[in-house]
């Protein structure tokens, strides 16, 4: 008899702890899908926060790391060509403005300078000779009015005395004679006088043919002067090999110069980013040459369009970019970025990249961001 009951609470034990172990998985069920909904909701709420800071910071602090570095980059032409018998420099090192690069042979040059000395002092000479001449021409011209005058006055006479009939017609007519030929002496006397003056000219420097004697000396001398070839700016050469004996033409390049004074930063934006963008807005950039150094700036312009080969060669059809899928691709236009060099030496390379933070505003939460933003991005320029 006390065996039946037994056999029936058994079924409703295990009746219960089967519920029991049914409610345990249903509520571990609840609980994985209320943290699935909620990781779920806490990645949909973190991606919206990220893209609206992303929206908002592409307007107050836009960023880029399509940024290179710009300068002026000059090949350097012998201006008089000759053999080189100097080089002061080595490849890619650092120079002053006016330093000597290299020399060429001054010889021929010397000498050119010394015979231009001779041909002013010949000049002078040949100026002083026409000098002589023009006082010897003055004089015949003086002697011939004198004659000319006294010739006058016995013609006058001569002429009076023969309306007398104290003389006769024929003496008359020879006195006319004398006067006529002396008339004439004293305009060719003139004529030689003005023909010594045009051939000397003006006096002294102003003297024609000592102005083109100076001219030729200074080029001459400006000719030896330029066989001494010297650093334009301050900066770096680059991109030669020279050796002396080498013969060096005028005109053809012998290296490459790069220009430290003016470098820039050319930063390609995305176009939409350009909103806020103006002329004089603090700039932060890291220099992958440089990692870890952040150097400030400014924006100094904006540039008015880019080339999209809208260009037609004509023709010819015009042609259209093809562009596929719902969003088309970004249009890039450069900023230009100046900046100071003092604390940048040695650690420029033109053509070097970078990255670009804009600070358009003075939002303290955003700049924050930018700041941290860039430099974190310069300390991964060790690695990337």
């Amino acid at each position: 008899m006390s065996d039946k009951p037994e056999s029936k609470s058994q079924p409703v034990e295990k009746q219960n702890k089967d519920s029991q172990i049914e409610q345990v998985q249903q509520n571990a069920e609840q609980a994985k899908q209320n943290k699935v909904k909620k990781v779920t909701n806490a990645l949909v709420v973190f991606i919206l926060a990220s893209l609206s800071i992303s929206i908002i910071s592409d307007r107050i602090i836009p960023s880029t790391d399509n940024a290179r570095v710009k300068g002026y980059v000059v090949p350097i032409k012998p201006q008089v060509s000759g053999q080189v018998v100097d080089i002061q420099v080595k490849p890619n090192q650092l120079v002053s403005e006016g330093d000597t690069l290299i020399a060429l042979n001054p010889v021929d040059y010397e000498i050119a300078v010394q015979k231009a000395e001779q041909d002013l002092e010949i000049a002078g000479q040949n100026v002083g000779a026409q000098t002589a001449t023009i006082a010897s021409a003055q004089a015949r011209l003086t002697s011939s009015v004198v004659e000319r005058d006294n010739v006058e006055l016995q013609t006058r006479r001569v002429l009076t005395m023969a309306e007398k009939g104290v003389i006769s017609a024929s003496e008359a007519d020879k006195a006319r004679a004398n006067l006529a030929r002396a008339r004439a002496n004293v305009q060719n006397a003139q004529a030689d006088l003005d023909k010594a003056n045009k051939q000397l000219g003006a006096e002294g420097e102003e003297n024609s043919q000592i102005k083109a004697a100076l001219l030729a000396l200074e080029k001459a001398q400006l000719d030896l002067e330029r066989t001494v070839v010297k650093a334009p700016t301050n900066g770096g050469v680059s991109n030669f090999s020279l050796s002396e004996g080498f013969y060096a033409s005028a005109g053809q390049p012998i290296m490459t110069f790069v220009s430290t004074d003016s470098i820039w930063i050319e930063a390609y934006f995305r176009e939409n980013s350009l909103g806020n963008i103006q002329p004089g807005n603090e700039v932060e950039i890291a220099l992958d040459f440089a990692p870890g150094k952040v150097i400030t700036g400014k924006v100094s312009s904006v540039d008015w369009g880019v080339d999209w080969g809208q260009s037609n060669q004509a023709g010819k059809l015009a042609q259209a970019n093809n562009q596929t899928g719902w969003l088309r691709q970004t249009q890039m236009l450069p900023v230009t970025i100046e900046f100071d060099t003092a604390d940048t030496t040695g650690l420029l390379r033109i053509g070097g990249q970078a990255d670009v933070v804009v600070y358009t505003d003075d939002n303290t939460i955003f700049n924050i961001l930018g700041k941290a933003w860039i430099r974190i991005v310069s300390w991964m320029s060790y690695v990337r």
